[in-house]
């Protein structure tokens, strides 16, 4: 599949994806097609999409790269926070603690110093915190609390990332 095809097939997918909620109907039915989209997708349709330099690209790549467990994909994640476009900050953070839980052999080494964050400083300071924070056992996520540039829920985004590489 092309990235166009994809884009075709799920339509304004790409927009749940910013502020997911689980318990809306309508968001579980997009995801429901999404994920019976899952045999037709594969790991160079996931690196494609999150090489581009659009967010609403790069929430679909991250979402393809969770559906299909393709955990080698995070050296790539990471340098979407390094080098950040806006909403694909905090679902990439939540992204590599996902793939973190599930495959920490594979996490690559997390360094805040690195980034080049630009305007969206608040935003990747506050998900490498948190990264690193996951890595050494103490992170607690609020359920109240959201990121600082697009108020998106780390919360939020675990669940639905999570939801993405379960078996179901």
């Amino acid at each position: 599949m092309t990235p166009e095809i994809l884009f075709q097939q799920t339509s304004d997918f790409y927009q749940c994806l910013i502020h997911p909620d689980l318990s809306d109907v309508d968001f579980q039915r997009e995801l429901d097609a999404f994920r019976g989209l899952r045999v037709e997708l594969d790991r160079g349709l996931a690196l494609t999409l999150i090489q581009e330099n659009n967010w609403r690209t790069r929430l679909l790549g991250l979402a393809v790269g969770a559906l299909l467990r393709e955990w080698l994909l995070a050296p790539v994640v990471l340098e979407l926070i390094r080098q950040p476009t806006g909403i694909s900050i905090v679902p990439a953070g939540a992204w590599l603690m996902v793939q973190h839980q599930q495959a920490p052999s594979l996490s690559p080494e997390i360094d805040g110093s690195e980034s080049d964050s630009g305007p969206f400083g608040d935003e990747v300071g506050w998900v490498l915190t948190r990264l690193q924070a996951q890595r050494v056992g103490n992170l607690t996520v609020d359920p109240d609390e959201v990121g600082p540039n697009s108020g998106q829920s780390l919360q939020s985004q675990l669940a639905l990332y999570e939801r993405l590489c379960s078996e179901n």
